[in-house]
């Protein structure tokens, strides 16, 4: 699309209280933004959703050069504009009840067909919720499939963090400009997102990053994707609302469990407890969700073989992925500390367990 109409369809955006579902009605009658700022006003009027007040707003409209500071904005910063009408606009989103009208990205090509799944998650989350973050996107990651969020701390990074370190295909998904990095320590991901995927945005440069953006930019993150996993929620997690959005976009919900008595586990159990499926392997997304895939995957391996001796093996049958600390894997197993250390490290080094701090181990 030339700059000239995106520049007209921002202005459209920029128009108050219009909104980007009246501004795709008006397009699709009107063909494009100049037809739109010239009609009448009873000629707006007739279109869906459009009142007297808000027709009369689109024809008081003055502001014509913000849409063209915003399209040099992008030419500046690397930034690539779609649109819903483009070509390459993704597939999943336009299904969406809500697609937006424009994205702004800066990194790789979004794709027309991507499978994608979205890992979102709590900000504060537990050494157990890092584990299966890193987990589940390693395995989406072998596939092929590329893994989305939100950019957030806790799990979102993680996923991010666990795919760039795979070198695989990650978007990120911002409740703020694009221009805006949130939060500020994110600053090197952000860099390397660029490398192998993207990160978008539907507001425009500089917006910043307010709570009333999130649920906005929440219904991206599912809509992009063919299913949402939430890690670990609290009872009033915006992760939560990620699956909601999912439902309501007839996308499928993943939830990893949690025990009973830990906080952050309380919203990913009442997803369950509500229908979502209960997560345990990352190999479960890919068999669900196999029939709906662009491109459909070959079955993953059930299990590696990490070469262990037959002692590891028998220790690695008292670890799981709650981490434990040395001496209660001493007085599970009955195995002497100097031995269990040994052997622990030995597992450390063949990718087996993974050490945390203050001595504690967990499956990996």
């Amino acid at each position: 699309m030339h700059n000239s109409e995106i520049t007209q369809i921002i202005n459209l955006l920029n128009v108050p209280n219009l909104g980007p579902q009246r501004v795709r009605n008006l397009l699709t009658h009107f063909e494009n933004g100049d037809n739109v700022f010239h009609a009448s006003k009873k000629e707006l009027c007739r279109r869906s959703g459009v009142d007297i007040g808000l027709a009369e707003a689109v024809l008081k409209y003055k502001d014509f050069g913000f849409g063209e500071e915003e399209v040099e904005k992008a030419e500046k910063a690397g930034v690539t504009i779609y649109t819903i009408w483009d070509e390459e606009y993704p597939m999943l989103l336009k299904k969406i009840y809500d697609p937006p009208v424009i994205l702004y990205t800066k990194g790789q090509p979004l794709k027309k067909e991507e499978d994608a799944v979205a890992i979102v998650g709590t900000r504060k989350l537990t050494p157990y919720g890092r584990s299966m973050a890193k987990s589940i996107a390693k395995v989406l990651n072998t596939a092929g499939i590329t893994v989305v969020s939100g950019l957030a701390r806790g799990i979102d990074t993680i996923a991010h963090k666990e795919t760039v370190k795979n070198k695989s295909r990650t978007i990120g998904v911002l409740g703020c400009g694009i221009d805006v990095v949130y939060p500020a320590e994110n600053r090197k991901l952000f860099q390397d997102i660029y490398d192998r995927g993207a990160v978008v945005s539907e507001f425009k440069f500089g917006t910043k990053p307010d709570g009333g953006n999130f649920p906005q930019r929440n219904r991206i993150i599912s809509g992009l994707s063919h299913a949402t996993v939430v890690v670990e929620a609290g009872h009033k997690s915006g992760a939560i609302l990620t699956a909601f959005n999912a439902v309501d976009q007839n996308r499928d919900v993943f939830a990893v469990p949690g025990r009973a008595t830990d906080a952050q586990s309380k919203g990913t159990n009442r997803l369950i407890r509500n229908g979502a499926f209960p997560l345990e392997r990352g190999k479960q997304i890919i068999e669900q969700i196999q029939q709906r895939l662009f491109k459909p995957r070959q079955p993953l391996q059930e299990t590696i073989d990490l070469h262990l001796s037959d002692d590891e093996r028998t220790l690695l049958k008292h670890l799981n992925h709650q981490p434990q600390h040395i001496d209660d894997i001493v007085s599970t197993s009955g195995v002497n500390l100097t031995k269990t250390l040994t052997l622990l490290l030995g597992m450390e080094l063949k990718g087996a367990v993974i050490q945390l701090s203050g001595k504690q181990f967990v499956r990996a």
